[in-house]
This record gives structure tokens, C-alpha cells and sequence, in this order.
């Protein structure tokens, strides 16, 4: 697939320049967390970080690029609201999409010195920045901040091993094996709202869009799935879902 331009990805929601693009304030009462399928534990650790650093939420629209290939990783990303796609650009115009990112995961909690892919807007998302420094300081202070940027490590480390195994089945594994773990994270059973675009699905399975539309079209003929929307599908047998990916 070939990429936009970088230039016109670095727009900011009233056209102007990344360097000059808006800042949303936002309160993080307990219906800014309504949409992330996590407890109420984790949310309170999550407005304490917020607190405690002073982060505030940036807008950002669908196909922005938040990082560049080669930036330094100095700050951690969190994902309010919308989608982020973590993805790697070829020289002949290929494109892969490595990971997507939902409400309520983080970004870049790792070692590396650089980011090795892009960061980018799948969706319209807002996004918060945290120092990378600021939080291991304030985690060193605070077990509980520190049990919890553990797990999230450890919840990163298994979406790459669970991408690492799908990336190497059949394309219609890995179509279940995506709407399956999609579900999962999502915190649905049933209904996904598919705001990402099917080419950045097609991209990240490693397959062709025309395939991934027939795989659909498979899974809505067997019952399995059915859309109710241009991006909307609603899960009507999970349970056969599943028995393809075992």
C-alpha cells in the first residue's frame, strides 16, 4: 500500500502544522473512563499518574503520525479514546501494521533508546504523553503504580508473542485469531465497532484487502459474524470464531 505523505499526515485537526496543534483539557471523571474495559482499580491509578505527572490529552486526527520511525523514546503514550497503529513503511511503498493500540494501553514501555516503528492515528484518538524518567520516578515511589506498569509490560509482551504465532497461520486464522483478540481487548462479546480501516487490518495480518473482504463475507455466509454497520460487525457465534483458531 502506498502511504500517504508524510507532510499531509503532520496535520493538525484545523490544518495547521503538528507544532501547532491543539491541546483538549479534559476532566477524567469516571465517564471519561466509561468506553475502557478495565476496573475501577485501574482507573484510579491511571487519574493518579495523570495527577501526579500533569499530562494533558492531545488530539489527534485519523492517519496523524505521533512518532517518527528513529524518534527518541522519551516519553510513554497512552491511548484515551480511538485507536493507535504502530506500524513500519518499506522503500518500495509496503507497509505493515505491527500492532494496534486501544483505550487504555500504553505505548513505548520498553528500553529501546528509539522508536523502531511509526506511531499513528488509526482512528481519530486522543492520547496522553508521560515522561518516560517521571514515571519510573514516581512508580520507585509508589508499589502499587510499579505492580502495575509490570503487568502492562508483561500484557504488551504477550500481544507480540500472540502476533508473532498468528502472523505465521492461514489467512483465515488469522482474521479469527484478530476479531477473536480484538473482542478480548475490547471487553465485548459481541458487538465490535471497527473504526480502523480494513487496509490497516489487511496490513497488520499480511494479507491482501481483497482477501480479507472474502474472509468476511465467508464468516457472514456461515453465521459466524454479520455487519451492521460499514465498520461495524457484531459477533453472532464467538464460539465457532474460536474453534477456527484453535
Amino acid at each position: 500500500m502506498q502511504h500517504p505523505p508524510v507532510m499531509q499526515q503532520k496535520q493538525a485537526l484545523d490544518g495547521s502544522s503538528i507544532l501547532s496543534r491543539q491541546i483538549f483539557h479534559v476532566s477524567f471523571t469516571n465517564r471519561a473512563f466509561s468506553k475502557i474495559p478495565t476496573n475501577g482499580g485501574y482507573q484510579r491509578l491511571i487519574k493518579n499518574i495523570i495527577v501526579a505527572l500533569r499530562s494533558t490529552p492531545i488530539h489527534y486526527k485519523r492517519d496523524n503520525i505521533i512518532f517518527c520511525e528513529g524518534d527518541s523514546s522519551d516519553y510513554i503514550l497512552w491511548v484515551a479514546s480511538g485507536v493507535v497503529r504502530s506500524c513500519k513503511t518499506f522503500r518500495d511503498g509496503s507497509r505493515s501494521v505491527a500492532a494496534f493500540h486501544l483505550p487504555g494501553e500504553f505505548i513505548g514501555w520498553n528500553g529501546d533508546l528509539k522508536h523502531s516503528f511509526a506511531t499513528e492515528a488509526a482512528t481519530d484518538t486522543m492520547v496522553l504523553f508521560f515522561k518516560k524518567n517521571a514515571l519510573l520516578s514516581l512508580a520507585s515511589r509508589d508499589t502499587q503504580i510499579a505492580k502495575f506498569l509490570l503487568a502492562e509490560t508483561i500484557n504488551e509482551l504477550e500481544r507480540a508473542r500472540e502476533y508473532s504465532l498468528l502472523i505465521t497461520r492461514k489467512s483465515k486464522y488469522r482474521v479469527a485469531a484478530f476479531l477473536t483478540q480484538l473482542s478480548r481487548r475490547a471487553g465485548t462479546s459481541k458487538d465490535l465497532d471497527l473504526h480502523i480501516s480494513r487496509q490497516d487490518i489487511a496490513d497488520h495480518l499480511g494479507i491482501r484487502i481483497e482477501t480479507l473482504s472474502r474472509i468476511i463475507t465467508a464468516f457472514e455466509r456461515l453465521g459466524i459474524i454479520s455487519r451492521v454497520s460499514q465498520r461495524g460487525l457484531t459477533l453472532q457465534n464467538l464460539r465457532s470464531l474460536m474453534q477456527i483458531v484453535a
